[in-house]
């Protein structure tokens, strides 16, 4: 048997819930381990000094200081947050009417906010800078590009 396995045995031991078998055990490897047996023996000498004390008075003040600590924790766990009040009964039809509304009120915001404004009809891309940048890119896109380049486009003037 190992120490680590008779000091738990020892604590089961002092309060008088091993079997035979593993009393036996116990016993033996106390009569073959020095430091068991002294620790056994310390054990020992603790449960009588514990079971022949007086217990202690406790101080007169113990109970009110115990509850209002109860008291406390009470207070800190049914603490009501100011937006809590929005979901109690009475609140909670405002709080269903409103969500629709704040939601289409974003939607139209976001649809308002990003609408790009139509260009001057003045404004237009050229075939050529475009033909131009396909060339940079890709030189050997360079007989389509120019073939392109001769056709009309919207809004070119011939």
């Amino acid at each position: 048997m190992r120490c680590e396995q008779a000091r738990e045995l020892m604590s089961l031991m002092l309060d008088e819930i091993l079997t035979h078998e593993q009393r036996g055990e116990l016993e033996r490897h106390l009569r073959e381990c020095i430091g068991c047996r002294a620790e056994w023996k310390l054990l020992r000498t603790v449960q009588k000094l514990m079971a022949t004390t007086e217990p202690a008075p406790l101080p007169y003040d113990l109970v009110p200081i115990v509850m209002e600590r109860v008291r406390a924790i009470e207070r800190e766990r049914t603490k009501v947050y100011f937006w809590a009040h929005l979901f109690r009964p009475r609140w909670r039809w405002l709080a269903v009417a409103t969500a629709p509304i704040v939601l289409a009120l974003t939607i139209l915001g976001a649809r308002l906010w990003h609408t790009q404004p139509e260009p001057p009809a003045t404004i237009y891309w050229s075939a050529h800078v475009t033909n131009a940048a396909e060339i940079a890119v890709a030189p050997e896109l360079a007989p389509i590009s120019v073939a392109l380049s001769s056709l009309p486009f919207a809004g070119e003037k011939q």
